[in-house]
Parts: C-alpha cells; sequence; structure tokens
C-alpha cells in the first residue's frame, strides 16, 4: 500500500484509514462503499472492513516492527463526487483506542520537551 501518516486519536474508539489512503492505494473506492455508516467532520462515510490487514511500523532505530489485525475500517464517503473527494482528503488516517489497547501500546506525549512516541 505503501506510506501512511495516521493521527493518533486518543478521542477515538476506532482506528480507520482515510479515504486519501485508499486510493494511494489504487483500491476501487466504488467497490468499497457498503458497511456501518459514521459520521466524521460533517461527512458522512461508510467504514468499510478490509480484513486481515498486515501494518508495518518504523522504529525510531529504523527497524519495521508488523502487526496482523484481524480487521482495520476504511472511510469511503458515501457520496463519492470531486468536491466530496476534494474535502474529505484532509481527513487523515486515525489510530484509535481500540488498536492501542489491542496491542498494548502506550503513548507518551511530554509537550514541554516537544516529545511523543509509542511504546509497547
Amino acid at each position: 500500500m505503501g506510506h501512511i501518516d495516521a493521527l493518533i486519536d486518543t478521542g477515538s474508539p476506532f482506528t480507520v484509514l482515510s479515504t486519501k489512503d485508499i486510493m494511494t492505494s489504487r483500491l476501487s473506492i466504488k467497490n468499497m462503499q457498503h458497511g456501518e455508516t459514521v459520521t466524521l467532520a460533517g461527512f458522512r462515510f461508510f467504514d468499510c472492513p478490509i480484513r486481515e490487514p498486515t501494518l508495518y511500523f518504523r522504529g525510531q532505530d529504523g527497524g519495521l516492527l508488523k502487526i496482523d489485525l484481524p480487521l482495520i475500517g476504511a472511510l469511503i464517503p458515501t457520496k463519492i463526487d470531486k468536491a466530496t473527494l476534494d474535502e474529505v482528503k484532509h481527513i487523515p488516517t486515525l489510530l484509535g483506542n481500540d488498536f492501542l489497547e489491542e496491542q498494548r501500546f502506550t503513548l507518551n506525549f511530554n509537550p514541554s520537551g516537544r516529545i511523543a512516541f509509542l511504546e509497547r
């Protein structure tokens, strides 16, 4: 799929791939217009399930951490047109609390030191 920048969202119970990241992967978003509907940032999306994805995370030392998940959601707009796709491209992939808890990650955040990192 390629490189994805994700936002760690401790206010979100769910982890989802953004429309932009799905489109970058060259998956057909028109074929993914199914699943539960959710609202995010004023837009309605299908939370299309992607089964058994593998995610890789690059560590500070440059090494890769491989994580196999049973399921991850993909945010697919319920309305697909140029205007909507232009607007939703600013919504990032989200790593929610489900991911942090299931994978036993701790989010370390020190605003005065301008440091944030995940630790397992």
